[in-house]
Parts: structure tokens; sequence; C-alpha cells
């Protein structure tokens, strides 16, 4: 007897079904929609890459959770945690000879081995883009307007962006001494919140301690009109905290009451170096989206220097919060036609028939099975959720012509093929 398979996938893992799955494509194709508005085009990046190109800036957090092993050639490889190491890689190997800023965009699987919980799967799916080239304060402005309009186009509500300036962070700890590795550190345990631990391995590290006292007032959370006291002295820092005030007020307007400043905020990624970002959803209790900019990531890849920014969205939870705030049914409702051959010699008219509703894009689709009786055809029409059915035997045959039923209003006509056609095309 061969061995007995368990049915139950790996534990983090999912099998997504109807209609998860076709909202989740329904997710993706929006975001596509929107980023090419924006001038953004796709790119695929494998699944598997060389562990060492996210070892070295994609975090602490990352690098503990990753699935990470040696393939067959004895290299050590690893399921992607994340797409923005990938598409910096695909940029320096085949795209650096484009004008800048280059913008591309990808939906994606991800994978990270962590403990699984509330809204966080070990496999899941990202949508993002990446702005290539651009040092420009209106390119940051961007890609969180291109974020904003996919979630309110998906219908997402209540949420708001959560945006601080990492550079302002990363200035101060430069002025302290702090060396770069330490500063991931720093601001890896700030992503936790853990703040009284952060300003601790601030001071560790630093060789100007008065500075870590700006760093801990920073981890209190500031409003921007306190800042310039703050940051008195801290030319560097200054100059990020004017990007990151240039940056409120370019997307005022456009995002009126979304944009939260929050100057204690850090995300966990080790190769943010300017403006940073989260979208919450009070629902959910976790980020649906985020992003910033790296404007090193590339040189450290071994590129000349490329200002970058950009953004992930997350599928799972954005439609998890979607689901929590009473949206159903995201993917797009159609009327669908069930065509019945009632004998073997209507086959062949059903398939032409179906392939002509097709070309009119109406999902259109056969009735299986020799024992064809009608009414168990129609009582499987009506729990399947078919507005309509076409029905072909042998009188239809005969006369060329082919039977409509409404099944909602039981109402049934006998009409010609291009009738049949343009009628239901036009009702669908």
């Amino acid at each position: 007897m061969p061995e007995k398979i368990p049915l139950q996938p790996l534990r983090g893992m999912r099998d997504i079904l109807h209609p998860d799955a076709g909202d989740l494509v329904w997710l993706a194709n929006t975001f596509r929609d929107v980023a090419k508005l924006y001038g953004y085009v796709e790119v695929m990046p494998p699944t598997l890459e060389r562990f060492a190109l996210f070892a070295l800036k994609s975090g602490e957090e990352i690098r503990r959770t990753m699935y990470v092993f040696k393939d067959k050639a004895g290299r050590e490889v690893a399921l992607r945690p994340e797409v923005t190491a990938s598409v910096a890689r695909m940029y320096l190997d085949k795209m650096r000879g484009l004008p800048k800023p280059v913008r591309v965009m990808y939906v994606a699987n991800c994978f990270r081995y962590e403990e699984p919980q509330h809204a966080r799967y070990r496999e899941f799916y990202q949508a993002g883009v990446e702005l290539i080239g651009s040092s420009d304060i209106l390119g940051d402005a961007e890609t969180m307007s291109l974020l904003d309009e996919f979630l309110g186009r998906a219908g997402l509500e209540g949420y708001r962006f959560k945006v601080d300036n990492v550079g302002i962070h990363r200035a101060v700890m430069r002025r302290a001494g702090i060396p770069e590795e330490e500063q991931d550190r720093v601001l890896h345990l700030m992503d936790k919140k853990l703040y009284e631990e952060a300003i601790a391995a601030a001071r560790r590290a630093a060789t100007d301690r008065k500075m870590v006292d700006v760093l801990a007032q920073l981890a209190e959370g500031p409003g921007l009109n306190e800042l310039r006291e703050v940051l008195s002295g801290i030319s560097e820092a200054m100059e990020e905290a004017e990007r990151l005030r240039s940056l409120v007020d370019i997307l005022s307007g456009a995002m009126p009451g979304r944009i939260h400043v929050d100057l204690s905020f850090a995300r966990g990624l080790a190769y943010y170096t300017g403006i940073i970002y989260e979208v919450e959803v009070p629902e959910l209790g976790v980020s649906v989206a985020g992003g910033g900019r790296y404007d090193t990531l590339i040189e450290l890849y071994g590129g000349e220097p490329t200002p970058s920014t950009g953004f992930a969205a997350g599928l799972d939870r954005l439609l998890l919060a979607l689901r929590m705030q009473g949206r159903q049914f995201l993917s797009e409702k159609v009327n669908r036609v069930l065509i019945i051959p009632l004998i073997p010699e209507a086959e062949a008219a059903a398939l032409i028939l179906a392939r002509r509703l097709h070309e009119q894009g109406v999902q259109a689709e056969l009735y299986h099975g020799r024992t064809r009786r009608l009414g168990k055809a129609l009582s499987y029409a009506s729990d399947a959720g078919y507005r309509y059915t076409v029905i072909i035997g042998r009188a239809e045959l005969e006369e060329g012509a082919y039977t409509l039923r409404d099944m909602e209003s039981r109402e049934q006509r006998r009409l010609s093929l291009e009738e049949l056609v343009e009628s239901v095309s036009r009702r669908t």
C-alpha cells in the first residue's frame, strides 16, 4: 500500500478556492489597470533567487524567516520573501540602459517562514511598483497616489497612510557615530515598537550620546511643527524633515485626510533610506500595504548610485480587510449561460454556440453527461446560479434554432443563432 498523503496543505499555506481566488485575481487586475495609467509596465521575477540577494539588506526579521536551502548544485537559494530586491537585480541585469526613471510593476507570490496568525500566511500575494532612477519627492508622491487610487477602486474605506522619513533618523544616527549595520538594528527595534531597546542599542553603538537624546525625542513622535526645534543644528536631518513636509504638501490636495505623519514609525526592511509609509485599516489591525525610498540598494548590488522608491500591497490582507468591511462580491458579477445539448447529435451545435458567445465576452458553459433529462439539467442550472440556459434538442436541430430560457423569469423563446447571440450579449 502506498503511503497515505495528508490532504491538508502545509501549515501556513492555503488552498484558495472560489470566490476568494476570483477576488484575488480581480484585485490583481484592478491594480494592473491603475498602474498602467501611471505608465508602469509589468515584470515577472523568478520565485527562487540566490539567498545572498536578500541577505544583504532585507533586514533582520526577513533573514530570520526566509525559506532557505541548497539546490542540487549546492547553491544557497531562497524562496523570495519580497520582490524589491529581485527587481533591483533585474534592473542591473537587463534594464539599466533604459531612460530614467524606469517604472515597473509586479504581482507575485512571496514566502516567509513565520508563525501563522491573523492576516499572516507563509505564502502570500503582493502587488507592487518600483520607480527606479528618480530622487525627486514627486516620485514618492506618485507611488503613494497610485496606491491610494488602487485602494479606492478596490472599495477600501477608512484607511490612512502612516508616513515618516527614516532619513531623519539615519542622519541623527550618523551624527551620533552609529555604524550603518547598527542603524539597521535600531530601526528594526523601532519597527517592533521596542523603543526602549532601540534607544539602548543606539547608546551602546554611539560615539556622541547627546545625539541619541535627539533620537529618543523622535521615538516619542513629535509633530512636524516641533521638528525644527528637535533637530536644531543637524542640517542633514533638517533637509530630510523638509522633504517630508514637501511630500505632505503635495499629497494634501489629492489625498485629503488620509496622510498621518508619525515620526516614531519605522519599517523592518533595512534598505530604506528616506520616505517610508504603511496603509493602516482599523478593522484589520495590521497594515495592508507599505513602501518607501531606497536610494542605496542598487549601488549595494554593484550598480551606480540609483535613487529609487516603491511599495508593495498585500492582496490577501486587502481582501480580508474588504471582507471585514462587508464587501462580499468584489469580482464582476456575470450572467452565466449553460448550454444543454439534450442529444449527442446536438453537441457540435452546442460547442459552436459556446464559441460564438465567447467571442462576445459571454461566459457560456456546456452541460455534460450522456443521460440528459431536461428537468435535471434545469435543476442543476438553478442550483449553480446560471442566469440563462440554452436548450438544444431534436426539435431545435430540425428547425436550426435554439431555445433560450431565462432562469429568473422562466420565460422561453425560440431563436436563431444570430438572434440568440445578440440577445444574450445585450443582457450580459
